[in-house]
């Protein structure tokens, strides 16, 4: 199916909202939207006469938009009633609401579709701009505090968004197919259609890593438990191998970050998190030995990580070869400036910092507990 079929067949889901009905327009109509069409089909089903009037191509655009802005309009203010319906009033996680103390919630909701599936409207969790000050562990996940006026909420647990029909989960919204600014047009996936027919074929594997989430809108609400904060990152874990299978860039990186959040959500919890710092190392080595991360600054957080996650397990062997990486990377690197000025060693330079830092940290017990 190329890509035209793919764009055709998204649009004819999105406004039939049934994949009998998509399919049943395929075979009559193929793959060209027709506002007239799309009403037999729906007419067909509920079984009522169809209308008859015409309707040219500028009202065809006009209707599609309208019934995306109408539809993700819809969406959103069901997403909202059902949460505000289902929390007490002043619980955490009421959107827009203020706490007993005057703080209000940092998080708000949005409805995203899925690009894999086509299902509409569930549920991703943002944050407000300037809502929460962040600092970072030395595995640079971020820890959130509230800014003034707003509560503190561990956004970690919250940022994958799952689809309930298919499995497929991103902490990226760009990921996904979501209403535009304007909201008379919808943004597409960043996802390229290679990694999108991929996830399509692998759809019933997901289904089996977690069939007690299928088709449950409400087991990734808030407010997640362990359990659920790390499932819903090992779903994210699922999309991402298949981007290492295409061989896209920053796929092992993104497996190594999702796997230092499941660390962290596990020691928050107090649970030893030692073999995900081990299976996270994995990643990361395979990130570097591939030189898949196109940015100097990503491939020096992998080298950096590397080193820090070496020396939290007590390999200060292997933690120290990687160390000297960056001293070997420099003068790769001042050579190569010799011919092209425009180079430069910054970000090589400042996680070799930071990373010493760490290494001689690493008979300081209390290290990795700030």
């Amino acid at each position: 199916m190329d890509q035209k079929s793919i764009e055709a067949t998204k649009k004819l889901m999105m406004l039939l909202k049934d994949a009998n009905l998509v399919g049943e327009y395929i075979r009559r109509f193929g793959l060209t939207i027709n506002a007239k069409n799309i009403a037999e089909v729906k007419a067909r089903k509920s079984g009522t006469k169809a209308p008859m009037a015409a309707v040219g191509p500028s009202q065809t655009l006009m209707a599609r938009q309208a019934a995306i802005a109408a539809q993700n309009k819809a969406n959103a203010e069901a997403i909202a009633a059902k949460a505000a319906s289902s929390r007490p009033k002043g619980a955490p996680g009421a959107a827009d609401a203020a706490e007993d103390d005057g703080e209000q919630d940092p998080i708000f909701e949005t409805a995203v579709n899925c690009p894999i599936c086509g299902h509409v409207g569930f549920v991703s969790y943002e944050q407000r701009a300037k809502s929460q000050q962040m600092v970072q562990t030395v595995f640079l996940v971020p820890v959130y505090t509230g800014a003034k006026g707003f509560k503190t909420v561990d956004y970690t647990r919250l940022a994958v968004a799952v689809c309930p029909k298919c499995l497929f989960a991103s902490p990226d919204r760009k990921n996904f197919n979501y209403a535009s600014f304007t909201g008379n047009s919808e943004e597409k996936s960043s996802l390229n259609v290679g990694v999108i027919l991929a996830l399509k074929d692998k759809i019933e594997e997901r289904k089996e890593l977690l069939p007690k989430a299928l088709d449950n809108p409400d087991y990734f609400k808030r407010e997640r438990s362990t359990e659920v904060a790390i499932e819903s990152y090992r779903l994210a874990m699922a999309r991402a191998m298949v981007e290492v299978e295409l061989m896209q860039p920053y796929g092992y990186f993104k497996l190594g970050s999702y796997a230092l959040k499941i660390a962290y959500i596990m020691k928050s919890d107090g649970q030893d998190e030692t073999e995900i710092y081990r299976e996270a190392i994995g990643y990361f080595e395979k990130s570097f030995a591939k030189s898949e991360c196109q940015t100097d600054e990503l491939e020096m957080q992998v080298v950096y990580l590397i080193v820090t996650l070496y020396i939290k397990l007590g390999d200060f062997t292997q933690a120290n070869s990687y160390l000297s990486c960056f001293s070997k990377l420099i003068t790769e690197r001042q050579e190569a400036m010799k011919k092209n000025p425009s180079l430069n060693t910054h970000w090589i330079e400042k996680w070799q910092d930071r990373a010493r830092f760490n290494w001689e940290e690493r008979d300081n017990p209390e290290f990795f507990n700030k």
